[in-house]
């Protein structure tokens, strides 16, 4: 299972990065919602966990931008913020959960397995004879 890690924080993509390969996950990185959404498109992870204040575009738009392909709408995608208080409803709708920095790597963990097991069972009722 693979994971896309999406913030411009080092510190941040390290952590995350070392608790999810300590968990098993395969993990690529990204440092802006341009590379991310790249990497999203080439790699079609898992799970995409999408941080909001980056560089060049918002994690919005990249959201906006995952949820509205094709090829990659199905991405379960979990926001990480600073700044939960400020999304739209709409826009937690789209995404698979909101996750508060600071976070607690527990909580953080638990809500990628979730994240994972909800699309494998989609996947598998999307299967022929399911």
């Amino acid at each position: 299972m693979t994971v896309l890690v999406v913030d411009d924080d080092r510190i941040i993509r390290s952590t995350i990065t070392d608790v999810l390969e300590h968990a098993g996950y395969a993990v690529v990185v990204g440092q802006d919602a341009v590379e991310g959404l790249r990497l999203a498109r080439e790699r079609r992870p898992d799970v995409i966990l999408l941080d909001l204040a980056l560089p060049k575009r918002s994690g919005l738009d990249m959201l906006d931008d995952l949820k509205g392909s094709q090829e990659t709408r199905s991405i379960p995608v979990i926001l990480i913020t600073a700044y939960a208080f400020l999304l739209r409803s709409s826009d937690v709708r789209l995404a698979a959960s909101v996750i508060q920095k600071p976070f607690n790597v527990t909580d953080l963990l638990m809500q990628v397995n979730q994240a994972v097991s909800r699309q494998r069972g989609h996947e598998r009722l999307a299967e022929p004879g399911a």
